[in-house]
């Protein structure tokens, strides 16, 4: 079997990597990468191909360096906080776009995993997770970029072309960049136990609920309907927990683990314009599909996010 991971150098690419270089030692692995790596640990050997994957001649030389059988498209614009519509567009829609013809133009049938984003559905009700057939309703240039992209790749989906699009809530664990809210109050926090900032933790809006995994459950999910499944010409699953959990209690357990004495207050560079109340979605689909269960509590990833943070160095990003 032969992989390709776009977007291999970050957060959730290294990961994946591990994932299927541990399950599939026989695979060929490749990755894709545009000039940062994020502090991620690729297996030994796997190969690297530059490729800014907004220009159609870098992702047709990277499909002919690595012939996949299998494809796990991560590369893009990730963060719900950004604002610059046409960049993440170009990098979430016209990106995703391009490859996937540039796909469906070969010859070799490929199954192709899409990484959209759980923010698609929008606020979601109390005590309603979201599931698979609900309408969708996304708030801001992020979650607007990831559904127009299923609506664009949709109609290439085909037996030759077996599409697989996967919409993961929160994700979080160690080695994630601070723009992300657990990974940012925890470089926060262990720079104040250093003395290298002051005792004041900055925040954004702690009401917020969210639903939150643990990135390698995420990637779990990733391989096992990818690789273990029978191929459909397209599949559209979340990837949740069901469960959700305010931003105030990820702090508050952050908290517990220091002996810091610290404060608390609001910064308004750090509210997000279109901030949901609540999104929470439901993996039901996924675990009938696959078995999939989470195997990592919120606690226990928060205690090694922060772990990582203090013994790695906290001037990293």
């Amino acid at each position: 079997m032969r992989i390709l991971i776009t977007g291999a150098t970050g957060f959730v690419g290294g990961y994946l990597a591990a994932e299927l270089a541990a399950y599939y030692p026989r695979a060929k692995l490749f990755g894709t990468t545009y000039g940062h790596t994020s502090g991620v640990m690729l297996p030994d050997g796997m190969p690297l191909l530059e490729a800014d994957l907004r220009a159609p001649a870098k992702i047709r030389e990277a499909l002919a360096q690595s012939t996949p059988d299998v494809i796990f498209h991560l590369a893009g614009f990730a963060s719900g906080a950004g604002t610059d519509v046409a960049g993440i567009r170009a990098a979430n829609v016209d990106a995703t776009r391009m490859l996937v013809e540039a796909v469906a133009e070969s010859a070799k049938p490929c199954r192709l995993h899409l990484a959209s984003t759980g923010y698609v559905y929008g606020t979601t009700q109390a005590n309603v997770p979201a599931t698979e057939t609900d309408t969708l309703r996304p708030e801001g240039p992020y979650a607007q970029s990831k559904a127009e992209m299923e609506t664009v790749v949709q109609p290439l989906a085909s037996e030759k072309l077996s599409i697989t699009v996967t919409r993961a809530f929160n994700h979080t664990g160690p080695r994630q960049t601070p723009v992300f809210v657990a990974p940012g109050f925890a470089r926060q926090l262990a720079r104040i136990e250093r003395g290298l900032d002051a005792p004041v933790m900055r925040v954004g809006n702690l009401e917020a609920l969210r639903d939150f995994l643990d990135v390698r459950d995420v990637v779990r999910a990733y391989r096992l309907l990818l690789c273990e499944l029978e191929p459909a010409p397209w599949r559209v699953v979340n990837v949740g927990s069901g469960e959700a959990v305010a931003i105030q209690s990820i702090l508050d357990t952050l908290l517990t683990l220091t002996q810091a004495r610290v404060t608390v207050e609001v910064d308004p560079a750090r509210l997000r314009p279109s901030d949901m109340p609540e999104c929470v979605g439901s993996s039901a689909l996924l675990s009938q599909l696959t078995g999939w269960r989470k195997t990592h509590s919120l606690a226990d990833t928060l205690l090694e996010t922060l772990a990582w943070w203090r013994s790695t160095g906290v001037d990293i990003w």
